[in-house]
Formats: structure tokens, C-alpha cells, sequence
């Protein structure tokens, strides 16, 4: 259960996946073009939440099928 909420907590913090490398954010400052600053933004948090989701959906998979086997040994 503890995983679950680390996992909460590291996708609700967006404003540190918000962050940009200094060049990148100098060329979006210098074009002024305020859609491709939040293009930018959005590219990054979705390249931050693939693999916490591939994670989690593989443990997840992992923990239903432990707990179904769990289920099927004290039945029998």
C-alpha cells in the first residue's frame, strides 16, 4: 500500500515534472510562443508518467494474480 501512495504523490507533484533544461526553456522564451512553452510542459509530464504507469499496471497484474492464487490454495 505504501508503493500506491508514493505513486500518487510523484504524479501529483507536477510542478517539479514542469522543469525544462535550461536550453530548451531559453528558445521557448525567446520565441514567445506561449503554446509551445505548455507543449513542452505537457510532453514532458507524459514522458515522466509511461513508465510509472507501465510499473504500476505490471504490479498490478502481478498482485491480482498472487491474490487470486492465494484465494484458490484455501479453497481447496
Amino acid at each position: 500500500m505504501r508503493w500506491l501512495k508514493l505513486f500518487a504523490t510523484l504524479l501529483s507533484n507536477a510542478a517539479l515534472a514542469t522543469a525544462q533544461c535550461a536550453m530548451c526553456k531559453a528558445n521557448v522564451i525567446a520565441s514567445g510562443d506561449t503554446s509551445l512553452a505548455n507543449g513542452l510542459r505537457m510532453g514532458i509530464l507524459l514522458l515522466m508518467a509511461m513508465p510509472y504507469l507501465i510499473v504500476g499496471t505490471i504490479a498490478f497484474a502481478v498482485y491480482l494474480y498472487h491474490r487470486r492464487s492465494l484465494r484458490i490454495k484455501m479453497e481447496n
